[in-house]
């Protein structure tokens, strides 16, 4: 970038950054481009210099993306890859390599000891990641692009042809140093020196982020101002010139985002020192606030999905509001400061901790100032001597075992945490537009509490969504196995049919959570197989479960089961089965003058004494067994005349379900098929009687 562009930012680019935000909004939810209007006329009145400026810069960004989206990989039946980063082995072995000059995400079924810079023969299949196949949640595509990869292989097998040195064999080496020579304290000293989380155990991982603290843990502004002024009283001391001084922390910065594999709040911080340092030798003049806007543009033309980044957010969303929040920050006292800097930052990182973690707790503000000095006085600085001087590991274990019962003691002090999520896009930008208001009025020195107190009127009304919500809606969730979500209108009635199997990704809780469901009226286990129940205890552990039915209490249920405005009814087993399958609960769905047949795994047997003994027509069905050869019989079908089917079976599935055969049956016959393998969750609403169906393929 000349220097004369770099000019024209002074002061201005701020504005360039909003328009980039702007237009990631807008390709995230289209809804946000009533924006673009508002803020058009905005620069066009106030800034109209620097319009010519964002086009230019946002031509150049589309053309970054072009690029990136025409990169392909040539399929082959082997592969060349050099390992890069991001290893991990163990039962399997997973990798970020390079291949045809693209990085892609490897994963093996077998355990390899591979290191960055080994080259290497794989056999597998390239493919693109999916989407996110349930609205709302973990979106793996998205994050793998937001590290320029495009692309993930999976590999039967790959054997090591070469060792060559890459730079990220560094962090890599200091990382075994870390494991070798730190027994009690590894997982903090990575934490703190490599920016490496992935060595703390969920559980305390939880309790972090349960208190909301996490931020302390990510390598940013605070360790790095830390890590820069400490590195500065030592340099002084060898009476080296300012300009050399600034030299050598500048070369360690940069040696220091290498070894971080440049995490974004690391490389943040450390570019803006940098950068700071030459727009003081050029005398360039430029506020801090530009300097972080050439920064945030630099990455993004680097990297251009990193918005999808959650720690890339984070880092320019919070350092953003703090320098925009000097003004407010000018009071009498450090504590009062910190309090004002404190609040600030988490309220204006709300809707994003809501989207990772479907809850908030107020108490946050205080753990953020009780754990910030033991972390940035205590546990931080004695992290970095400990990895100068080993032997302190035993000591520096002492001082966290005093942090983690104390982290322990907070993360049950759970009162003030309110369980919530923004149901769509305008709770967002009303929160955010009153949140500015709110800063703006404290800064003003005028009355904020009616600000503040629409800003609880908000969170309130994300929080009683259910409440207000006029649709009825059935979702079949894409999960391994089956697992079905009634929602009544009006929070009257919410029924969980099956959970699916045990999910490390928690797709239906935090579904349900997505939706500020607090109650399940009936969780209804349709049979003892795992893939039907292995989330039960998740959901108790999460919700209140109000009735838990399952094949050895459901026949207690006699005649038509009234939920709000949704009725089931039970049907009697005819005989006891030796087939577990053929066990399974058959229940009658009426919501919105549809009727849908729930059939859990039942197998032929079942369907013959059930046609036998009923007599139904049923508009939708869930199709038995996943769609297995040992269902679906042509009787059966004929017999209950569905208008629509839903076959919940996962992808890749070892049973290879559903048969081909048995989804030709119901093709055949006329009536559509709708599958959670190809469609994804699929979820009809009913609002005003009429019915609006929507399927989130991969």
């Amino acid at each position: 970038m000349k220097l004369e562009n770099i000019l024209q930012l002074r002061y201005r680019g701020i504005y360039i950054v909003i328009s980039f935000v702007i237009l990631f909004l807008v390709l995230n939810n289209y809804w946000y481009f009533v924006l673009v209007p508002i803020y058009m006329y905005y620069l066009f009145k106030n800034h109209r210099e620097i319009m010519k400026l964002i086009v230019i810069f946002m031509i150049v960004f589309v053309a970054r993306v072009y690029l990136f989206e025409q990169n392909t990989i040539i399929q082959s039946a082997q592969y060349t890859l050099k390992v890069t980063k991001d290893i991990k082995v163990g039962d399997y072995t997973s990798f970020i390599g390079s291949t045809q000059n693209q990085l892609v995400k490897v994963y093996m079924d077998e355990s390899l000891n591979v290191r960055p810079g080994d080259s290497l023969l794989c056999y597998g299949e390239i493919e693109e990641p999916i989407n996110n196949t349930t609205p709302n949640l973990f979106n793996y595509r998205k994050y793998l692009k937001s590290q320029n990869i495009k692309y993930i292989l999976y590999t039967s097998g790959c054997e090591i042809t070469e060792e060559n040195f890459n730079i990220n064999i560094i962090p890599y080496i200091l990382g075994e140093y870390i494991d070798n020579n730190f027994v009690y304290s590894n997982e903090y000293i990575k934490t703190f020196i490599l920016a490496d989380k992935s060595d703390f155990d969920d559980a305390l991982l939880s309790q972090i982020n349960t208190i909301g603290i996490s931020h302390l843990f990510a390598v940013s502004g605070l360790h790095i101002s830390l890590i820069v002024l400490s590195f500065m009283s030592i340099l002084k001391k060898f009476n080296l010139k300012e300009r050399q001084i600034e030299i050598i922390i500048t070369l360690f910065l940069i040696f220091y985002m290498m070894i971080t594999a440049f995490s974004p709040s690391v490389t943040r911080a450390s570019l803006m020192f940098i950068l700071l340092i030459l727009n003081k030798r050029l005398k360039i003049n430029l506020s801090s606030i530009d300097i972080l806007s050439v920064i945030f543009l630099m990455l993004i033309f680097i990297k251009p999905y990193y918005y999808y980044d959650v720690g890339f957010l984070l880092s320019f969303l919070v350092t953003y509001t703090i320098l925009l929040s000097t003004n407010i920050l000018k009071v009498d006292t450090k504590l009062k400061q910190l309090v004002i800097l404190s609040t600030v930052s988490f309220l204006v990182t709300v809707p994003i901790i809501l989207n990772l973690n479907y809850q908030v707790n107020l108490l946050t503000l205080f753990f953020n100032l009780v754990f910030l000095s033991y972390i940035t006085y205590i546990i931080l600085p004695l992290g970095y001597i400990t990895f100068a001087l080993p032997f302190f590991d035993r000591i520096y274990f002492f001082f966290i075992e005093i942090f983690e019962m104390f982290l322990n003691l907070s993360s049950h002090l759970d009162f003030l945490i309110f369980r919530l999520s923004f149901p769509n896009f305008l709770y967002v930008l009303i929160y955010y537009i009153t949140l500015f208001i709110t800063i703006y009025l404290f800064e003003m020195k005028r009355d904020v509490k009616k600000a503040i107190g629409f800003l609880i009127v908000i969170l309130f009304l994300a929080w009683s969504s259910p409440y207000y919500n006029l649709f009825q809606k059935v979702t079949f969730l894409d999960v391994h196995g089956d697992s079905a979500i009634i929602i009544d209108r009006f929070d009257k009635c919410n029924i969980i049919i099956d959970t699916g199997e045990v999910d490390n990704y928690n797709t239906l809780v935090n579904y349900l959570k997505t939706n500020n469901v607090k109650r399940i009226d009936y969780l209804i286990i349709t049979h003892y197989h795992s893939d039907h129940y292995g989330e039960t205890n998740d959901l108790i552990n999460n919700f209140d479960i109000v009735n838990l039915v399952n094949r050895d209490n459901a026949y207690n249920f006699d005649g038509i089961i009234k939920c709000g405005n949704i009725k089931m009814f039970i049907y009697q087993n005819q005989a006891v089965y030796n087939n577990e399958n053929d066990m399974s609960i058959i229940l009658s769905l009426f919501i919105s003058n549809k009727h849908y047949l729930f059939t859990g795994d039942i197998e032929l047997e079942r369907e013959v004494d059930f046609i036998n003994n009923y007599d139904i027509d049923v508009d939708y069905l869930k199709v038995p067994h996943h769609g297995s050869i040992t269902s679906s019989s042509v009787e059966f079908i004929n017999d209950i005349r569905p208008e629509e089917v839903f076959i919940s079976v996962s992808r890749r599935n070892r049973h290879n379900h559903p048969s081909e055969m048995v989804v030709d049956r119901y093709i055949q016959l006329g009536i559509s098929v709708y599958r959670t393998d190809l469609d994804g969750t699929i979820i009809i609403r009913y609002i005003f009687g009429k019915e609006y169906k929507k399927v989130h393929s991969p």
